[in-house]
């Protein structure tokens, strides 16, 4: 069986659902329908059998409320307290996963008061930001730790003071399961072996590539993009420059200009963040040059596949994982609940994921272009968020 049909079952799956969650479906057919298995870690399983209940309009007002601030309370009269401390919270990928952690949340009547933070991709500030949490005697805190270990002496403080911390999506500090109760995220190193081998899958001639990467020094781009060079370094693919985006779509714009601009005719890139690459399709335009390229991504914010499904080009392919998903927001949340009540969590809750093709039905033009497919967010929140 060939790379592209291996995983079309997956990628058919996916545009039937699309965004948002359809009615009546289970925890089950969220398992399927984004992470495209049922062999899932406990916790995993947990998070998509709540997921899968529906808020009360009420709850879903009451998260759009979190959501526009940085603290609220949920009015359950819960006695535990639940922060996220981001370290980024400024393009869109982060602002969805922060409703889906609202969102599921809310789904725990013992969570009385929600509170959130973005360090703005500052490292001071991320420490900072965690301190104050600490200080304000949380019991949760849920963690996107973009500044790596410079975070480790706060993490092992509120491990002190008795709180429950998760890590999100990928970026380490210290060891999950002694400095903390658990990690949440896909193999990254394998993640990186089959973005390469999604681009010389599709293109057997293939020669040289460029790897995009997010924020200056973060640990989830570093980790990758490592094991993306050993598996180059054993293909007859090479990649010519690793170039920081900081997650936009301007940052991607310029690291594309300046890619093309340096490098001249290549066959493909791999980067993290489907959103900022609809940047690309502006770069190639700037440098006039075709769009001969292929590319493999880590997430699926649906603008891209709109762009590619309006091209009408075959020469302009995409693959995707979806692995580093919104989603994991509320994997984390149920992980850090699961193990504040004294039940057993797996310090690594490993995310599955598989390379798809992009195929058409992945763009649903009444949502907001920036709305990932795998999101559980329904379309009405989806649209209040990003009312343009």
């Amino acid at each position: 069986m060939n790379f592209k049909s291996m995983f079309s079952v997956i990628a058919v799956t996916s545009a039937l659902f699309g965004a948002g969650q359809s009615l009546a479906e289970t925890g089950e057919d969220l398992m399927k329908s984004r992470l495209g298995t049922t062999d899932v870690d406990p916790s995993i399983a947990k998070a998509l059998e709540l997921a899968a209940k529906p808020l009360s309009p009420e709850l879903q007002a009451k998260a759009l409320e979190c959501w526009k601030n940085d603290t609220c309370e949920t009015g359950t009269g819960g006695a535990l307290k639940i922060a996220y401390a981001d370290g980024f919270g400024e393009n869109v990928w982060r602002r969805v996963s922060k409703m889906e952690f609202i969102q599921q949340a809310l789904a725990y009547p013992e969570i009385g008061k929600i509170q959130y933070s973005s360090a703005r991709g500052d490292v001071s500030k991320a420490i900072a930001d965690m301190n104050a949490f600490i200080a304000q005697g949380v019991d949760i805190i849920v963690l996107y730790a973009d500044a790596g270990p410079a975070l480790l002496p706060a993490v092992r403080e509120a491990k002190e003071a008795g709180i429950t911390v998760v890590l999100n999506n990928g970026q380490e500090v210290g060891t999950a399961g002694e400095d903390y109760a658990s990690t949440v995220h896909e193999d990254l190193c394998e993640l990186g072996h089959q973005m390469v081998k999604a681009i010389v899958a599709d293109k057997p001639s293939a020669k040289s590539i460029v790897a995009l990467g997010g924020t200056p020094g973060n640990t989830l781009s570093a980790t990758w993009q490592a094991c993306a060079k050993e598996e180059a370094n054993s293909s007859s693919i090479r990649i010519l420059a690793t170039m920081d985006t900081n997650w936009t779509q301007e940052g991607t714009f310029q690291a594309v200009s300046a890619a093309l601009a340096q490098h001249g005719d290549f066959d493909g890139w791999i980067y993290e963040y489907a959103d900022g690459f609809r940047a690309v399709i502006r770069g190639y335009q700037a440098a006039n040059k075709p769009l001969d390229t292929v590319v493999a991504l880590r997430t699926d914010e649906q603008g891209l596949f709109c762009d590619w499904d309006k091209a009408k080009n075959p020469k302009f392919r995409i693959y995707y994982s979806a692995s580093g998903s919104t989603i994991t927001a509320r994997f984390a949340v149920t992980a850090a609940m699961t193990a504040k009540a004294g039940e057993t969590v797996t310090p690594w809750v490993k995310v599955p994921f598989s390379m798809k093709p992009v195929k058409e039905g992945l763009c649903d033009k009444s949502l907001p272009m920036e709305t990932p497919v795998s999101t559980i967010v329904n379309a009405e929140t989806l649209k209040a968020m990003f009312p343009n």
